[in-house]
């Protein structure tokens, strides 16, 4: 329960900031800097990550929803209990989920969060729960998927 409850404030927190990015800034526009380090602006990415596939709504659209649908199914068949795998697995959720609506509903991904002090391409909440739900699999599957998977066979 508390890992749908991760994924819901993901995806309720990632569309509560896009709303106020979309209803509040033009697009270009930059609204505000944090300490000349992150700028808070406004852009249309009409593609995945690095702006790939731009342009491909349908085909990235399916496939961050037929992502949600492997998760889903995972869970319910595995029923993962190590608390790392299952923050991982409920970040990258909800990080695709929030992208997902965006590209269902507008045709684009809103992002908004652009860095001053290296030349990286602009990025939202959903964004960071991916990479680093992402992360956090790599590391339970480096350190901790064989201690999981040892307990598992001694029960």
């Amino acid at each position: 329960m508390i890992w749908f409850l991760l994924v819901a404030l993901i995806v309720i927190a990632d569309q509560f900031i896009k709303y106020f990015i979309v209803s509040g800034v033009q697009i270009g526009e930059i609204a505000f800097s944090i300490f000349n380090l992150i700028d808070i602006t406004y852009v249309q990415n009409r593609g995945a990550a690095f702006s790939i596939l731009s342009g491909n709504r349908v085909l990235l659209s399916l496939i961050s929803i037929i992502f949600c649908i492997v998760v889903a199914i995972y869970w319910r068949w595995k029923k993962p209990q190590h608390k790392l795998l299952c923050t991982s697995l409920a970040m990258m959720f909800g990080g695709a989920a929030g992208n997902a609506i965006d590209r269902i509903c507008h045709g684009y991904v809103v992002d908004y969060i652009s860095t001053s002090f290296i030349d990286f391409p602009v990025f939202n909440l959903a964004d960071i729960a991916i990479t680093v739900g992402a992360a956090l699999l790599v590391i339970y599957f480096i350190w901790f998927d064989k201690e999981d998977n040892n307990a598992k066979s001694n029960n």
